[in-house]
């Protein structure tokens, strides 16, 4: 019983110490106030005008979009200015209008002058359309290709069905002669 009490003391002050040691527990920092986004005003440049521009057309009407395209196409097409190209390529990607076409904004974007003026984000911004636009051409190209193979696939799929019925129908003539 003595060794009962002894092992009982000696774990009431192994439990004192213990607590006296443990450091108490700091309260939690209160949440700092989120600051504001603040964004950072840079001088205009072309990527800014040309993405104004792109938002501009969005809220034209389709006739004062193909008025938009007559004069960019009459005045842009030849010009050494990337912005004024690459404003007249938005107007040939732009979707449901009679004038679209990927091919030749893609070559109005490869095809420039050999002196062309533009800023850094500018040329970064047609070599990125550059590589879509070939990516896309190249996934038509493709989806073409695979829609000729589903075409005679199906068209195979049909004579195989053909000869399958016919084949169903000998049978059948077959048995009815075996049968009397």
């Amino acid at each position: 019983m003595t060794s009962i009490l002894k092992l009982l003391a000696g774990l009431t002050i192994f439990a004192v110490t213990a607590g006296c040691v443990h450091q108490p527990i700091q309260p939690a920092p209160e949440p700092v106030e989120k600051e504001e986004i603040q964004f950072i005003q840079a001088p205009e440049d072309d990527l800014v005008e040309l993405m104004r521009y792109f938002d501009a057309l969005q809220g034209k009407t389709k006739a004062e979009i193909l008025e938009e395209y007559n004069y960019a196409n009459s005045h842009y097409r030849e010009s050494a200015n990337l912005l004024q190209r690459l404003k007249l390529v938005l107007l040939l990607l732009l979707p449901d209008t009679g004038f679209q076409s990927n091919r030749v904004a893609l070559g109005l974007m490869e095809n420039l002058p050999a002196q062309f003026e533009s800023t850094a984000a500018t040329i970064t911004f047609k070599d990125l359309l550059v590589m879509l636009l070939k990516r896309q051409r190249a996934a038509n190209v493709q989806i073409e290709n695979l829609s000729e193979k589903l075409r005679s696939t199906e068209a195979e799929a049909g004579m195989l069905k053909s000869k399958i019925d016919a084949i169903k129908h000998i049978e059948k003539q077959l048995m009815r002669k075996i049968t009397p």
